[in-house]
């Protein structure tokens, strides 16, 4: 993993201009030779789309942009319920030791945002506005320039209008270069969209493809294992060659691949509407899939063998004889129902996806980069597929091991689905019986034995000590399956404010856009700043991120003095997804961070899991 990283980031500097890793000061102003603010920081406009505007500011030698004073604002009384939604920035940024306003967050050569007017209804559509824009920025040198507001008259259109926007004469910006102060990181959502703004589609492709290759064994993609292998396992031994294997494996991947594109393509273009895999992630679609898992589990056990009606399995079996790709539909059938439901994963590189799309509409790139970053997530899948076929003993009582692995996976995928919906505690009995259980069958109360069977003994007997550890867990009320024995080890962390120690960010829970909103005034009447962890039961990596980074001392502390929300979308109504849209966040895990002034400070936002390290270096602790 940290030589494929590691290859990446080499292949990224080899894009940059040469003269890039070589610093250039011949332009840097000295004291008395300051540039006019205008030439400093010269801003060029032009359309992106209805009501939409793209802002590129070009950044002198020796000058930086201030992300956290750059903003937009609608003048004078709104028409209607037009709305101006927070710049979205595409340009990477980095920060800065300002002896003025301390740690900054900057921009250097270039900085790239969109700006969309919205809910412009047909009965508004045709009138001006005037978007303010402001921005500010310092010479590296010591002078800070005032305050900048330049004025954009906005004709509105229609947002199911067709017709172009006449805002702004349109200028043409010429292709950007990545600043060498302000490397792009692939591991958050904000880098990932800077990245796709300014790499090349070649670069694009092969570093999605890595990326892809990076969430191999993530909740991604691990769960998708056991399925295509038992898919594999379930194969006629006669017909099961290699061939046949890394066909089957083929389908499966490019089915979960293109509906990841797709899913995600669509997602960024209409926003959290679309997506269908949070319109899935229901109690009843969950336990429904779960239940199916568990079928096919049992009969990978012998207890029943899977068959159509005669009468069906004779047509079957003469229109398989005339065409070989029925099987092959059926499996990429799976890897489409697997994407959808199984592997609901908003990873960085997906969000910053999305962050994209939405902000560009540049839907071919950003579809075919998540293209590439399903057939990375994939290349595993297929080999793993390939050569486990291959392996795959053609006859014996191997044949009855076999099939009882497979049939395990298939019960832990059931589980995985059902611990979304389930209390933690419960999932862990749950674990421990499904190890426990499949340790005895591997003999681990069984007297010693010789050869491999002592190796099946061993293993079963690691896998009944560690079922035990979770039946310990499950009844002390723990829920991470990695740390079932945390409450003897927890060390609880003093409050700030004095009150009771806790082993945990303590969240307010806010389910809708009203309970939210309320929360966020009184926070800013108090004069308090805010956090908002976006959560929802059936999201992995929500789980992930309460067990492990809010349960980080260092987080706790840094959380305490925050007023702390937890938008809870466990339920999924059509309410919740709509204030998704509005939020423009594309399902969890995400956060989002308030001033004192109730203003969400963009540069903060997260849209993706984010670990404890991460977390507290975007705080700056």
């Amino acid at each position: 993993m940290r030589f494929l990283l590691t290859t990446v980031l080499l292949l990224c500097m080899q894009v940059l201009p040469a003269h890039a890793a070589v610093p250039d000061f011949s332009g840097v102003a000295s004291e008395e030779e300051f540039l006019p603010v205008e030439q400093a920081f010269r801003l060029e406009t032009a359309v992106a789309g209805d009501n939409r505007l793209s802002l590129r500011w070009v950044v002198a030698p020796g000058y930086a942009l201030y992300k956290a004073r750059m903003s937009a604002g609608l003048e004078g009384v709104p028409v209607g319920e037009v709305r101006l939604a927070p710049l979205q920035f595409l340009s990477p940024s980095s920060f800065k030791d300002d002896p003025s306003f301390g740690r900054m967050e900057v921009f250097h050569d270039e900085a790239r945002a969109m700006l969309e007017v919205q809910n412009v209804s047909t009965a508004v559509a045709g009138k001006t506005l005037t978007v303010q824009v402001r921005y500010q920025g310092c010479a590296d040198a010591g002078l800070c320039y005032p305050p900048q507001t330049v004025s954009l008259p906005v004709t509105l259109v229609a947002s199911s209008a067709m017709t172009p926007v006449s805002a702004v004469p349109a200028v043409a910006v010429p292709a950007p270069v990545p600043a060498a102060t302000a490397p792009v990181s692939l591991d958050e959502a904000d880098g990932i969209a800077g990245f796709l703004g300014h790499a090349s589609l070649p670069l694009v492709l092969l570093t999605f493809f890595a990326l892809g290759l990076g969430l191999t064994f993530t909740p991604c993609v691990f769960p998708m294992m056991p399925i295509l292998s038992g898919l594999i396992a379930g194969e006629d031994r006669a017909r099961l060659t290699m061939g046949h294997a890394f066909r089957l494996s083929l389908a499966y991947v490019l089915g979960m691949a293109l509906t990841y594109a797709l899913v995600g393509t669509l997602v960024g273009y209409f926003g959290a509407r679309a997506n269908v895999q949070l319109w899935l992630q229901t109690p009843a679609v969950l336990v429904s899939f779960a239940l199916v898992f568990v079928v096919l589990s049992l009969s990978m056990f012998g207890f029943y063998e899977l068959q159509l009606p005669s009468l069906l399995r004779d047509r079957m079996d003469e229109l398989a004889r005339r065409q070989q790709g029925g099987r092959m539909a059926g499996v990429f059938l799976m890897g489409i129902l697997s994407a959808l439901v199984v592997s609901p994963c908003v990873s960085a590189p997906l969000a910053g996806t999305l962050v994209y799309i939405s902000s560009t509409g540049d839907a071919v790139l950003g579809g075919l980069a998540l293209l590439a970053l399903g057939l990375g997530m994939g290349t595993p899948l297929i080999l793993i597929g390939t050569t486990g076929g291959r392996l795959l003993p053609r006859a014996g009582n191997w044949m009855i091991a076999v099939k009882g692995v497979f049939g395990v996976g298939m019960l832990a995928v059931a589980i995985w689905l059902v611990a979304r919906v389930i209390p933690g505690s419960v999932t862990l009995l749950l674990w421990a019986l499904l190890l426990g259980v499949s340790a005895v069958f591997m003999g681990a109360l069984e007297p010693a034995a010789q050869g491999i069977e002592r190796l099946w003994k061993g293993l079963g007997a690691l896998m009944l000590l560690y079922a035990a550890f979770l039946m310990v867990g499950a009844l002390t009320g723990q829920e991470d399956p990695r740390h079932p024995l945390a409450a003897f080890a927890q060390q609880p962390v003093a409050s700030a404010t004095g009150a009771a120690p806790s082993l945990e960010v303590e969240f307010v829970r806010v389910r809708n856009d009203a309970e939210l909103h309320e929360q966020l005034a009184a926070a800013s009447s108090a004069g308090q700043e805010a956090v908002v962890d976006v959560y929802a039961d059936w999201c992995v990596a929500c789980q992930d991120m309460a067990r492990t980074t809010f349960r980080d001392a260092r987080v706790i502390k840094a959380l305490a003095p925050m007023h702390r929300l937890q938008l809870d979308l466990s339920d999924n109504t059509p309410a919740q997804r709509e204030l998704l849209q509005r939020l423009k966040l594309y399902g969890p895990p995400a956060m989002l961070f308030y001033d004192r002034n109730g203003d969400e400070k963009q540069a903060m936002r997260v849209q993706s899991e984010i670990g404890a390290d991460a977390l507290l270096k975007r705080l700056g602790s």
